[in-house]
């Protein structure tokens, strides 16, 4: 009778290569955490530095808009004082400029009478006159001074053409007759001269 040949024994499932987990994985070593340690605490004491940094900057802007608001109440206690002043002094100009007005009213007013007393045209004249050179005399003081026109050239920065008119005598555009007298303030215009212009 013939022998059976024996069947090849299974290996054990604890000693198959291909099973063996030990075989193919490697296992991590274990993490020391040094490394992530000191990254946080150089995170933490960033944003510590940077939350100061921020409050120093709030503190400065705070600062800084302190002094603007406290700069514009300045400039505009400064605007209202000039404006205050400026008004002022227009005031006593004015006041001073109608004290010497009334000086001539009443020289004026004494002409008018003594003409009325005497019924004397000549007294009548001669208050007039002097009136006019009281009067000449404030306007000097105020810088008032009259614009010279007869016989000048004509120039639209300081005459005021209302009529042309033929004078074969004169040459063109020139002042020939002065309708109204202007005046110059301080080297500027008052009141421009109001003129006839030869025109040929």
């Amino acid at each position: 009778m013939r022998r059976k040949k024996p069947e090849p024994e299974e290996p054990h499932p604890e000693t198959r290569p291909e099973e063996n987990p030990a075989a193919e994985v490697e296992v991590p070593s274990e993490p020391t955490g040094e490394p992530e340690v000191a990254e946080v605490a150089a995170l933490q004491a960033r944003v510590r530095a940077l939350e100061e940094e921020n409050t120093l900057l709030k503190q400065q802007l705070a600062d800084k808009q302190d002094s603007l608001l406290r700069t514009l109440a300045d400039f505009d206690n400064f605007r209202r004082r000039t404006r205050q002043e400026m008004e002022e002094i227009r005031r006593i100009a004015l006041e001073e400029f109608l004290r010497g007005l009334l000086r001539v009213m009443d020289n004026f007013e004494r002409a008018l009478q003594s003409a009325e007393e005497s019924q004397s045209f000549e007294k009548l004249l001669e208050g007039v006159q002097l009136t006019y050179r009281q009067m000449q005399a404030l306007l000097r003081e105020a810088g008032v001074e009259p614009i010279e026109a007869v016989g000048k050239p004509f120039d639209p920065n300081f005459h005021e053409a209302v009529q042309r008119v033929e004078s074969p005598e004169h040459p063109d555009e020139t002042v020939l007759e002065e309708v109204e007298r202007g005046y110059m303030i301080q080297s500027r215009v008052l009141r421009p001269s109001r003129v006839k212009v030869v025109k040929n």
